[in-house]
């Protein structure tokens, strides 16, 4: 609702609940989505924004586990080079997970704007099976972009939150991490315009 992404968005989930009713996400069908979003796409206009949550390793592994499937992970390389065959020009791309830093180098373009749960070396923080949102998810989505119309300031604002957060329970910080195109950063407010009508 927020985005206003009625029509043209979708959902790749592993979990026992859905697993009837969503499709689940594999390489192969984040694949497939990235192709078929980038087919459909007008390359000069669209925005992609991509969301990823799960577990990280401090190799850059990005879970997508799905018991008893056994299922690749995904790597900063791999999606990279995914974005890229699907000829998606304009990218946000969200990773909450540990280590979620690792995947800025790879993925940063002049084109695109990054932002992670944590620095490529640090563990980000509440994820559990009952939560809906890590800190992070919490922090910049349920409570940054309600009142923010700038994706910039809603990374600032969630940094901030997490921080208090995290200094509060005693958790080492996690330092969220943003990186921004020279390109995304000149188009950005125009796109921010549809993006929060």
């Amino acid at each position: 609702t927020r985005f206003t992404t009625n029509g043209h968005s979708l959902v790749l989930i592993n979990d026992d609940d859905t697993t009837l009713s969503q499709p689940i996400a594999t390489r192969t069908s984040i694949s497939k989505a990235l192709e078929t979003i980038g087919q459909r796409m007008n390359k000069d206009e669209d925005v992609l924004f991509l969301f990823l949550t799960s577990h990280g390793e401090a190799d850059g592994m990005f879970e997508l586990s799905h018991q008893p499937l056994q299922i690749q992970s995904v790597t900063p390389a791999w999606l990279r080079l995914e974005l890229d065959k699907a000829g998606i020009r304009w990218r946000v791309v969200v990773i909450s997970s540990c280590f979620s830093g690792a995947y800025v180098p790879s993925l940063q373009t002049t084109n695109s704007m990054v932002i992670t749960a944590a620095e490529a070396t640090k563990t980000s923080f509440g994820c559990t099976d009952d939560a809906d949102f890590t800190y992070f998810g919490r922090a910049f989505f349920d409570e940054a972009l309600r009142q923010e119309h700038s994706l910039v300031d809603a990374f600032q604002a969630a940094k901030q939150t997490i921080a208090a957060r995290e200094k509060e329970e005693g958790f080492t910080p996690s330092q969220p991490q943003i990186s921004l195109g020279k390109d995304m950063e000149k188009s950005l407010p125009m796109f921010e315009q549809e993006l929060f009508p």
